[in-house]
């Protein structure tokens, strides 16, 4: 059996920042993807083509996105090499310093002062910039928002798409010609059906084409079912591969394992595979959350959202609470079955309705269990999910104001079922292991060569699109690691925190 030196599980923001950063620093490393790989005119050319949207390999579907229905929360990530990359709408925050001073993250890591440079280095190696031009649902939330008097009105959203010349390939523009040729926006608006022009700095760009530069080794459509550590130290890696009856099963062998299938997967398989893993911290599956994340569509016969990307500006009604205005392109005539009462044409509903889309920080929480072979979640937290925010249904009913049309919320707001594109927590870090899955270098309690490094990390509520720190907070954990063969400067699990002394960034693509 072949011994894989680091197996890293997923290809998301996690994923495929391990993949390059280790690979760069002389390890063997091989990516095992649930998904399949993509180009980009592999994507739907519209939401009727579920098969290229929807993950069900039942159905032969094996599309970009997993949607999982559960009693408490509907939770939508990606899937595919790239992961929540493929879907996301491209947007890049970085959270308020207070969100690193709530409940949750560790007081002994000076969050803020060990993510800067992290952040600093994973907006160049997304390529983040401002939004370039806005359009007449730009122009209606600013309307909004001066009716409102929100405090700095609204800005331009900071995203990680290439704004060259629309739909025509150049050289690559962000890694001195090692990237791949890259087209411009064409502002159609469908960033999170997958982007069929290129122009979306999806994982697939960057981080994860690097890596296969470096010598990493990406294996799509593998899933890992169990882990099991041996007695030498090493760990067995079940998985199968392909879908349907032709799936194949295959027992990996690595010496260090990096986890990296999202907040769902990764959760998912600790569970799976606590039988095998006795030493597993108490707190797997706490501490799962939104983003406290509500939706509400605005229309109107006689508006037109305009051009652009999916998501273009956002304003603050209260400082803990962003809205962003979003926009889903011509022909997604299936979303208006999302809203409760459209009243538009069918045929006219991507055009004619903007979507707002509000983030609130908070404290709230769910606790995953494994049960029958599936994932559960149960009330964590006394405050729950929501399904309604008042100051953000309050800018949507402004914004249909100015647009002489109506705000409708979406149909989960009726049924009382959260929403979330946003899955976090559920393994956090932390540097107790009965509050904590993995400590603060990202390596899990009581197995310090299996790290986790994606959402399921992230100890707290954000308040913003995740990506930018997911990806921050995965550059930190690599860059602690140890080059092949030589010394770890990390000190051994059960003792106290110290800084290791990180790459500024500065030198690194």
């Amino acid at each position: 059996m072949v011994l894989h030196e680091v197996l890293v599980v997923g290809s998301g923001f996690g994923g495929s920042v391990a993949a390059l950063r280790l690979a760069e620093k002389g390890y063997r490393v091989t990516v095992v993807e649930a998904g399949r790989r993509w180009r980009p005119e592999d994507f739907a050319t519209s939401p009727w083509q579920a098969h290229r949207l929807l993950w069900a390999p039942w159905l032969g579907w094996r599309g970009i996105a997993r949607l999982r229905v559960r009693r408490r929360l509907t939770a939508l990530t990606g899937i595919g090499v790239g992961g929540g990359s493929l879907v996301y709408a491209g947007v890049h925050y970085r959270p308020d310093a207070t969100v690193f001073r709530a409940p949750g993250w560790d007081p002994a890591l000076d969050w803020e002062g060990e993510l800067t440079p992290q952040f600093a280095l994973a907006e160049r190696m997304l390529g983040t910039t401002p939004v370039p031009r806005q359009a007449a649902g730009d122009a209606a939330l600013r309307r909004a928002a001066d009716a409102l008097g929100v405090p700095g009105g609204v800005q331009a959203t900071r995203v990680g798409i290439h704004f060259g010349p629309p739909g025509r390939a150049v050289p690559d523009p962000f890694f001195d010609g090692r990237g791949p040729d890259r087209a411009g926006c064409s502002e159609c608006g469908r960033c999170t059906l997958g982007c069929r022009v290129g122009a979306k700095n999806s994982l697939d760009h960057n981080y994860l084409h690097l890596a296969e530069r470096a010598g990493a080794d990406i294996r799509p459509l593998t899933e890992v079912r169990t882990l099991r550590p041996q007695p030498d130290g090493t760990w067995r890696v079940h998985t199968r591969h392909g879908t349907g009856i032709a799936r194949r099963h295959a027992v990996l062998s690595a010496r260090q394992v990096v986890l990296a299938a999202g907040a769902w997967g990764t959760a998912e398989l600790l569970h799976r595979s606590r039988p095998y893993l006795p030493k597993l911290s108490p707190a797997l599956g706490t501490r799962t959350r939104t983003n406290r994340e509500v939706f509400a569509t605005v229309s109107a016969k006689g508006f037109d959202v305009g051009p652009g990307v999916a998501i273009s500006s956002g304003l603050r009604p209260r400082p803990d609470l962003l809205v962003q205005l979003c926009r889903l392109g011509p022909g997604s005539q299936p979303a208006a079955l999302l809203a409760r009462t459209a009243r538009l044409p069918w045929r006219d509903f991507g055009r004619r309705s903007a979507v707002l889309f509000a983030m609130e920080q908070g404290d709230s929480h769910l606790t995953s269990r494994y049960r029958l072979g599936r994932l559960t979640l149960h009330p964590g937290s006394p405050q729950p999910e929501p399904v309604r925010l008042a100051t953000a249904e309050e800018v949507a009913h402004h914004y249909a104001r100015h647009i002489g049309g109506r705000a409708a919320l979406l149909w989960n707001t009726a049924l009382g079922l959260p929403v979330t594109a946003h899955l976090l927590g559920g393994c956090p870090i932390g540097s107790a292991p009965a509050t904590s899955v993995a400590d603060l270098y990202h390596r899990v309690h009581g197995y310090p060569t299996l790290h986790i490094t994606d959402a399921s990390a992230v100890p707290g509520n954000l308040g913003v699109n995740p990506a930018l720190t997911l990806t921050a907070m995965a550059e930190r954990a690599c860059a602690a690691w140890p080059a092949a063969d030589h010394p770890d400067q990390r000190p051994a699990q059960g003792e106290p925190y110290q800084r290791v002394p990180l790459p500024t960034g500065e030198d690194t693509l």
